[in-house]
């Protein structure tokens, strides 16, 4: 079950940066899930994690697929999706769907620390606003 879970989570995540990738429109205006409108930000995109986790993160359009865990296999890997807003340099996420049902309904944050290149060095918050990580990625598109 541990593979085949793995396997499909991996074929999601692959499945939804194929269709960003299919798209060679420029930047447009999109509609968030609470009708906010905004322009596409730097913190959307597709991006691979480093360092102290793996996996890959897909933001698109109001919407996000996150596949993570950590770096050394110690712990299975997580996945999440749902809806996200961006205000500044802050995105506010809501888990909407993921393997672990009690984390449905969740909110947190993140904000950029640092760019350098194509790697973003971020620090993720809870809805209170208390850090409660931080890590790196890169971002791939």
């Amino acid at each position: 079950m541990k593979t085949l879970t793995f396997a499909t989570l991996t074929l999601i995540s692959l499945l939804a940066l194929a269709a960003c990738k299919q798209s060679s429109q420029p930047p447009q205006v999109s509609t968030q899930a609470d009708t906010e409108v905004t322009t596409t930000s730097p913190m959307e995109g597709a991006f691979e994690y480093v360092g102290t986790q793996r996996g890959q993160a897909i933001m698109t359009g109001g919407l996000y697929v996150f596949l993570y865990g950590p770096a050394d296999e110690s712990a299975p890997m997580t996945s999440e999706a749902g809806v996200y807003q961006i205000s500044g340099d802050t995105a506010k996420h809501t888990i909407t769907y993921s393997n672990d049902p009690e984390s449905v309904g969740i909110v947190f944050m993140w904000t950029i620390e640092s760019i350098s290149g194509d790697t973003v060095a971020y620090t993720v918050m809870d809805e209170a606003g208390e850090v409660t990580g931080r890590g790196q990625t890169i971002k791939r598109h």
